[in-house]
């Protein structure tokens, strides 16, 4: 199921991250995005969390309120393949926290890079 906070974002965050990021193949979807990142599940979540902040909180349309949005869903993808993920289903946003992933957790649909995008 895909999170809520991904549904609600902007909709110029939506637009500008569907210029970057288009619905992956399903084939594409299968490996890690991220499988030599250094960050800990601890620093990632940190990122998310001050991303999260910038794009939840934002009234504006700023480009670095877009770019937070869309490393917000970055941040959560890289969580997600470490086994982490960010609220259950049929959950209060209220009580919503980062667990380590089982039956029912919420993940953040995968992203499709845009060639030479990473290093």
């Amino acid at each position: 199921m895909t999170h809520p906070r991904c549904r609600s974002q902007k909709a110029v965050a939506s637009a500008f991250a569907a210029l970057l990021f288009s619905a992956a193949p399903a084939a594409a979807q299968a490996g890690m995005q991220f499988p030599e990142a250094s960050e800990s599940a601890p620093e990632l979540i940190s990122l998310w969390e001050d991303s999260d902040s910038m794009c939840r909180l934002a009234r504006r349309e700023d480009v670095r309120v877009v770019a937070a949005c869309v490393s917000r869903s970055i941040y959560g993808v890289a969580l997600n393949e470490r086994d982490w993920c960010y609220g259950r289903e049929d959950e209060a946003n209220a009580v919503i926290e980062w667990h380590e992933c089982g039956e029912g957790s919420l993940r953040f649909p995968p992203l499709d890079m845009p060639d030479g995008w990473l290093p």
